[in-house]
């Protein structure tokens, strides 16, 4: 019976049992290679609590310190929003999983007005409480009447089991014209094939969508985008997020020890840049209605 697990993306019922992991299986589909989780898991807004913002003892996945972890990032999301204001002419950003508004508070230092919706109670209320309009809930079942020049979802739509839904809201939401920028992990990058199953990114029930660059782009293609640009972001992480990530994915506790310990302010200041190219970035514009 597993044929008749429909990919959501070509909605080929060729699919096979991909792996378990962590008491979720997922499934391939043999046509454009979309691996899903199925059947999807119900409360998925639990895990994005507090504790995963913040690290915890009763922490499993997430953040050692959200707004800290992506400090290492903010060179790359500089360079985007700069790119962003030489394709559009108008102001408005909306950011996609908006988190505490650490993307936001950088566009709104720079001239933006900053909108976006954050399944998380705890997060999306921080970003509020810094003054930024952000919606609480899942973006298909939102109501957002103000149209967008660019939307973002940075390291979102793998999150999601609905991405269709997900890209056609997007689209709705967008000026004709504008703009949707994406970055999800690549399961077709040579890293992810040499570790398979081992991949650190295969983390259901937090990730439940699993591209490579050629569905992603099939996908926003059926959903009213062409595809500007492709590429991969050369991510940097803070050594007790790098860490962290290293005790997750091996359990072993001299990688916990190292996480702790490096969770001081003048560490803090320091990142590794290591590019597995494991991720893919894309650039699409809207050309039609969804």
């Amino acid at each position: 019976m597993e044929g008749l697990r429909t990919c959501h993306i070509c909605n080929s019922v060729e699919t096979s049992r991909y792996c378990n992991k962590y008491n979720h299986t997922l499934y391939k589909c043999n046509n454009c290679g979309f691996i899903f989780v199925y059947p999807t898991p119900k409360n998925l807004g639990e895990i994005y609590k507090k504790d995963y913002f913040q690290e915890t003892k009763k922490q499993e996945t997430g953040y050692t310190n959200y707004e800290k972890d992506k400090e290492s990032m903010r060179h790359v999301f500089e360079k985007h929003l700069e790119k962003f204001s030489n394709l559009v002419e108008g102001r408005n950003i909306f950011d996609v999983g908006a988190a505490t508004g650490y993307f936001l508070d950088i566009a709104g230092d720079k001239g933006w007005d900053t909108y976006g919706i954050e399944i998380s109670k705890y997060a999306g209320n921080v970003a509020k409480n810094k003054g930024h309009s952000v919606s609480i809930g899942f973006l298909p079942e939102s109501n957002i009447a103000e149209k967008m020049d660019i939307v973002t979802m940075y390291d979102v739509l793998e999150h999601v089991s609905d991405p269709r839904e997900y890209l056609k809201s997007a689209n709705n939401l967008l000026n004709n014209g504008g703009y949707i920028a994406i970055n999800v992990p690549d399961i077709s990058s040579s890293w992810a094939r040499l570790t398979g199953k081992n991949w650190p990114l295969i983390v259901p029930p937090e990730h439940l969508s699993y591209f490579n660059p050629h569905n992603l782009s099939l996908l926003l293609n059926q959903t009213g985008f062409e595809v500007i640009e492709t590429g991969r972001i050369n991510k940097k992480f803070s050594l007790p997020y790098f860490f962290n990530m290293g005790y997750r994915w091996q359990g072993l506790k001299i990688w916990k020890y190292l996480a702790d310990f490096f969770e001081k302010p003048f560490w803090r200041r320091f990142s590794i840049s290591i590019n597995f190219k494991d991720n893919v970035f894309v650039l699409a514009k809207k050309i039609k209605d969804a």
